[in-house]
């Protein structure tokens, strides 16, 4: 027998839709938060912060490479960098990651409420354990040094260096 497409479930796929657009036009921050929380898994978080002129120089790079050229990394991160090319024209912004107010997987909405801060997967190769357990050291108490940051939270070299680099450190 034929798989039919049952009404409801066509009807439930609609009032889907009308909610997701209802959040992106009427709270599009909580929008984006969700999406990049959620959905997305593939960044270029260095990109993302330095705002959205370094994101649509990168769309074009990405662009201009020819298909053999492009890895399955390649095409993952274009379909990020397009949604947040998109919300930053409409006037939001990526902010640094945080020690402090970064969470281990969830974008956190600023104070001001017009921006993102990322998590801390974003970050190349550090991973959902890692990231959840620098937050549990966190909440315990604050970090004094990267040596205590390296040793609590069980963070590699290369992240170190990767986190000072984009200035994550600077508060320690």
């Amino acid at each position: 027998i034929k798989y039919m497409f049952p009404k409801a479930h066509a009807a439930a796929y609609v009032i889907n839709g009308f909610r997701v657009a209802w959040f992106k036009v009427y709270h599009p921050i909580y929008y984006y938060r969700v999406l990049f929380s959620i959905r997305k898994s593939d960044f270029d978080i260095e990109t993302m912060i330095k705002g959205k002129d370094a994101v649509k120089e990168l769309i074009r790079e990405i662009e201009e490479k020819e298909k053999s050229e492009k890895k399955p990394k390649d095409e993952a991160v274009y379909d990020t960098l397009l949604v947040a090319n998109e919300m930053q024209e409409r006037g939001f912004y990526f902010a640094e990651i945080s020690l402090e107010l970064s969470d281990a997987t969830m974008f956190k909405v600023t104070q001001d409420g017009k921006g993102l801060i990322p998590p801390f997967t974003t970050l190349p190769s550090l991973g959902e354990a890692c990231a959840r357990k620098i937050v549990e050291e966190r909440a315990k108490k604050p970090f004094v040094s990267i040596d205590d940051l390296q040793s609590r939270g069980k963070v590699s070299q290369t992240l170190i260096d990767k986190m000072r680099a984009m200035g994550i450190l600077s508060s320690l």
